[in-house]
């Protein structure tokens, strides 16, 4: 199964890695150095086999490793391993006689674990069952200081171990499985619910927002208007004529004309901007953040554009509509609001319709 996850931050961790390869460089140098005082060995035949020569070897895989990363980035992993595997038996070979430095030939299995993936454990597996078999084959000294039963011990140790780390590994994924199925099913949880609100603050003929889901917006945007913080105005659309239509035409016409004005208010209003259906052939707009001129020609807009608005469920007739506009200052409340708004859209209706009258407060002001 793959885990797209286990792919984040992989240079980042590679870098660090490579980083952690030159300081075990130069700690080794360090420590050898040290040693130079301590030693039973000549100082020329140390420096040259104990000083130089790892040294070379060291930062010279060191260096292929860090080519490796830059220029085969696919590859990095394994590039990464083969040099731990690389840098543990160079290490070892230079210091046969030091039999705990065996357990460096572990470095590339350890190293394998950061990745979470079987096949690069194996892969670690591999390379150091090769290094063993290499180490013990070449270098003398190991192959006769060390017995046959602590052949077989190492070679125990090193499975037992490799247990361990494919037992951490399917642990790893195991919580990361756990993990990527509670947020994809939280997830899902969070976009059922957004899609249910939605429904629920929806109309589902016209799909503006309904009664309800108005209400919520207006009485947070009136207390908002009342703190001075927004600008916020109210204009109430009513369809003309909607009853004449619908019984000349049918509830399906009908419809198609509700639909058709609500995608035009929509069109017509800015993104914090509330198009709502109040009732019937009622619309109710809330306008935020914008001036009283700004409002008027909007409304405007919005009435001229269903003005010459051709409906085919009407044989190519249109329709207009009348409207209210009540613009809200600090103190008026949410009752007052659209009373004010409601009035003036009664005036347009008994004045000739197709029409935006201002509520009374707003000429007063």
């Amino acid at each position: 199964m793959s885990f797209p996850s286990l792919e984040v931050n992989r240079e980042r961790w590679n870098r660090m890695l490579l980083l952690s390869y030159w300081a075990l460089f130069l700690i080794s140098i360090l420590l050898e150095c040290m040693f130079l005082f301590v030693t039973e060995v000549s100082t020329k035949d140390f420096i040259s086999l104990y000083i130089v020569k790892p040294t070379i070897i060291m930062a010279s895989i060191v260096l292929l490793a860090e080519i490796g990363v830059r220029f085969l980035p696919k590859l990095q992993d394994y590039v990464l391993i083969s040099s731990g595997t690389l840098l543990a038996s160079t290490a070892i070979a230079i210091h046969s006689s030091l039999e705990y430095l065996l357990f460096f030939l572990f470095f590339p299995i350890m190293i394998s674990i950061f990745y979470f993936q079987y096949k690069k454990l194996l892969y670690a597996i591999l390379n150091t069952a090769i290094a063993i078999a290499f180490l013990f084959t070449n270098i003398e000294s190991m192959h006769q200081g060390m017995s046959t039963v602590g052949l077989l011990s190492m070679i125990c140790i090193l499975t037992a171990y490799s247990c361990i780390a494919f037992g951490t590994i399917a642990r790893g994924r195991e919580v990361l499985m756990h993990l990527r199925t509670s947020y994809e099913s939280n997830q899902e949880l969070l976009v059922r619910n957004i899609v249910m609100d939605k429904l629920a603050k929806t109309d589902a003929l016209t799909d503006t927002y309904n009664h309800m889901a108005y209400h919520e917006f207006k009485d947070n945007l009136v207390e908002q208007a009342d703190n001075g913080r927004i600008s916020l105005h109210l204009a109430i659309l009513d369809i003309d004529n909607f009853k004449l239509i619908n019984d000349t035409y049918g509830h399906k016409a009908g419809d198609v004309v509700l639909r058709k004005v609500a995608s035009i208010a929509r069109s017509k209003t800015g993104s914090n901007d509330i198009v709502a259906r109040y009732g019937g052939e009622e619309f109710v707009l809330l306008f935020a953040e914008k001036s009283f001129q700004e409002v008027y020609d909007i409304v405007e807009e919005i009435r001229t554009s269903i003005a010459a608005t051709k409906h085919e469920a009407l044989k190519s007739l249109t329709v207009t509509v009348s409207i209210g506009l009540n613009p809200y200052f600090p103190g008026m409340g949410k009752e007052a609001f659209f009373q004010g708004a409601d009035a003036a859209l009664y005036e347009a209706k008994h004045s000739g319709k197709n029409r935006t009258v201002i509520a009374a407060s707003a000429q007063v002001e």
